[in-house]
């Protein structure tokens, strides 16, 4: 059986508050982009400390992907997301192994190729957790695909005969709103467009159940 969630931004810190809970046990794999990986990795290693440190360090930039900020600072903002690649240069330390099998889903963009990384410790986990546009530029051409899609599906196409778990914060974007919220309202419209495509292709060769479950507060660990 396979887990599936992931989420763009702050989306990433709040699907893996909803997981925290469960027990991945009964799980063969979970697959995540975003924050989501890491920041579970962390709640099922009992790091909230590091977790902590980690998301103030990274919350400025996160930031710059998701807040909505006043007219002049939307146009800086918009710019900025549309050329720069990001200059996160925080590692950590820790290379404690996790305890339970974590693959993340990345895009190769010279190849095209969506695959999955398996991730073994702490520090892989934040490093390909945070390969995001606005955070940081791409390592050997891999890029993570919370971008493309909130929840990672594009790995999951060649299965058949899966059960897979996915766990979906669901699409919510505005609409007639200022210069920051169109760029995310495209950006979200985009992703959900091509998720539904891919749900609709997984559904045909797999067992799949959908679990929506209610955002909670991003800063609440």
């Amino acid at each position: 059986m396979i887990l599936v969630s992931g989420g763009f931004g702050w989306n990433g810190v709040k699907a893996a508050m909803n997981l925290r809970e469960l027990d991945l046990s009964k799980y063969d794999k979970v697959i995540t982009n975003g924050l989501t990986g890491f920041c579970l990795s962390c709640y099922k290693l009992g790091k909230i400390m590091l977790l902590k440190e980690s998301l103030n360090i990274i919350e400025p930039f996160l930031n710059k992907i998701d807040k909505d900020y006043f007219f002049i600072g939307n146009i800086r903002n918009c710019l900025y997301l549309s050329k720069g690649l990001g200059n996160f240069d925080y590692e950590i330390k820790d290379t404690v192994k996790i305890n339970f099998n974590l693959e993340i889903e990345l895009i190769d963009l010279k190849t095209e190729e969506i695959k999955l990384k398996t991730i073994e410790n702490l520090k892989d986990a934040l490093f390909y957790s945070t390969l995001i546009p606005g955070i940081r530029p791409p390592k050997d051409w891999l890029y993570n695909t919370a971008s493309l899609s909130r929840t990672p599906c594009y790995s999951l196409l060649k299965l058949k005969n899966e059960d897979i778990h996915i766990y979906d914060l669901g699409y919510n974007y505005y609409k007639h709103s200022t210069i920051q919220r169109t760029y995310k309202t495209i950006q979200v419209m985009r992703s959900k467009y091509f998720y539904e495509i891919c749900l609709d292709i997984l559904k045909k060769n797999n067992n799949v159940k959908i679990f929506k479950f209610e955002e909670k507060n991003e800063k609440t660990l």
